[in-house]
């Protein structure tokens, strides 16, 4: 069977949706315009966050698979997830840590335009050995992503502008529905992918935990060098962890033939898993140290 398929049945997608719906709206009703216009003001902030995310995360990929000697679908399994840019988990991490939420919001909104362009060019120099040809970017799933993100968060900005006390039910109510999203994500994906860890290499394992936790540390120091706050060092670590993974399994299916697709996804998937505890962890603890 489809590893796909065994992700999240039916049932399981139309709740996820749901409830990230409502968590979008719920971080929207959080933000203003003026959290928009600061970050517009300080580029400095985004660009450090895209150059981590499209810089150190394609480079620990690599790094990775020679390291644990990943090769075939593994090692451009693991290269596509690090090319991809940064999706809604990431905002989500960075609205439980209390980090800088439009900071995070607009670095995933940048990072999913640019990597259109960037994704095929980081595949073409870190894995044109591993592919015959060059991948093809399926242009209508990056630009729904982007639509799907920000139309909620509109509707909930449109809701604050309105009335903040009614923004900040409808934040609270976003709140509640993130924590039922990741409890869902987190239920769904070890019960249903138990047999995937399991059966992980070692080597595959190590791999994913090493590029999603060095692109923490790698994503939140580089922050911390360009002089940015502890709200947005935050915001710049979990988005440069924190892959688009719905993304990278969309570029399999739309490109890849059918049967070499399951083999491709079991990196993806696994790198899912790994940064989803990982983000959770990183939440704790800038929760615990909000100045760090």
């Amino acid at each position: 069977p489809c590893i796909v398929r065994r992700m999240l049945s039916e049932l399981d997608k139309v709740l996820v949706a749901a409830l990230t719906l409502v968590l979008m709206v719920g971080m929207g009703a959080s933000l203003t315009t003026e959290d928009y216009a600061r970050a517009a003001r300080r580029p400095r902030a985004v660009l450090v966050g895209l150059l981590s995310q499209f810089g150190w995360m394609p480079l620990l990929a690599s790094l990775a698979i020679d390291g644990f000697g990943l090769d075939g679908t593994d090692a451009l399994g693991l290269l596509l997830m690090a090319c991809t840019s940064g999706g809604h988990a990431s905002n989500m991490f960075s609205y439980f840590s209390r980090a800088d939420v439009a900071l995070s919001i607009t670095m995933t909104a940048i990072s999913t335009l640019a990597s259109v362009v960037l994704m095929p060019l980081l595949l073409f120099a870190y894995a044109s050995s591993l592919i015959d040809e060059q991948m093809e970017v399926p242009y209508l799933a990056v630009m729904g992503t982007l639509l799907a993100m920000l139309l909620p968060i509109g509707a909930g900005m449109w809701v604050r502008s309105r009335s903040k006390s009614a923004a900040r039910k409808v934040e609270r109510v976003g709140s509640v529905s993130g924590a039922l999203l990741l409890a869902v994500l987190l239920v769904t994906s070890v019960s249903d992918q138990l047999d995937l860890v399991l059966t992980a290499k070692d080597a595959s394992l190590l791999a994913c935990v090493s590029v999603a936790g060095s692109g923490m540390v790698l994503g939140y120091l580089a922050a911390r060098l360009a002089g940015l706050g502890p709200r947005q060092r935050q915001a710049v670590s979990l988005e440069t962890g924190v892959q688009n993974a719905p993304l990278a399994i969309a570029v399999v299916l739309a490109t890849f033939p059918e049967v070499e697709q399951d083999p491709l996804l079991k990196l993806p998937f696994l790198y899912a898993m790994t940064a989803l505890l990982m983000g959770t962890v990183a939440t704790l603890i800038y929760r615990r140290f909000p100045s760090a």
